[in-house]
């Protein structure tokens, strides 16, 4: 994997359609279940026996276990990623989530694949430092479907010639 390391990653190295698949997760009942008591209680998460009778026929992984997953993997993968670079530049957080869509259940056993995908910088300049990199975010079932959609808009730092 050392051909995906970086020398620079400041907001004007950064191309649009640059696009990562961040890894796969398969969610265990288990899993689920401990995710959903701590921070989405409802029944349909978080009670299997419960969840029989809603509308999901069943246990399904909560939207923000998905998100919640997403973020591990994204933060495990862009370390691995950025391996090396030292330019001085710092990470910038995320401003803005649009469009967050779950489109259909996961059930335990299922695996979901991350992908990511830049798909637009904006000229706009915060703090005389920052520039504003607006991703595409989705994951994938076992079967190819997609399950979960949305775009985020980070700051990545510009470089000192910006």
């Amino acid at each position: 994997m050392s051909d995906l390391y970086l020398r620079n990653r400041w907001f004007e190295d950064i191309p649009v359609g640059e696009f990562h698949v961040f890894g796969s997760h398969t969610f265990s009942e288990l899993e689920m279940v401990e995710f959903a008591r701590q921070f989405a209680p409802g029944p349909e998460f978080a009670d299997p026996e419960a969840a029989r009778s809603l509308r999901w026929g069943g246990l399904v992984a909560s939207p923000w276990h998905l998100c919640a997953m997403w973020m591990r993997k994204m933060v495990d993968y862009m370390e691995v990623y950025a391996q090396g670079v030292n330019d001085g530049r710092r990470n910038g957080a995320g401003v803005a989530i649009h469009d967050l869509d779950w489109l259909e259940p996961v059930r335990p056993g299922h695996t979901l694949t991350y992908t990511y995908e830049i798909i637009s910088k904006s000229d706009k300049v915060v703090r005389d430092r920052w520039g504003v990199v607006r991703s595409r975010n989705e994951a994938f079932n076992q079967y190819g479907n997609k399950v979960l959609t949305f775009e985020i808009d980070i700051l990545a730092e510009r470089g000192e010639s910006a």
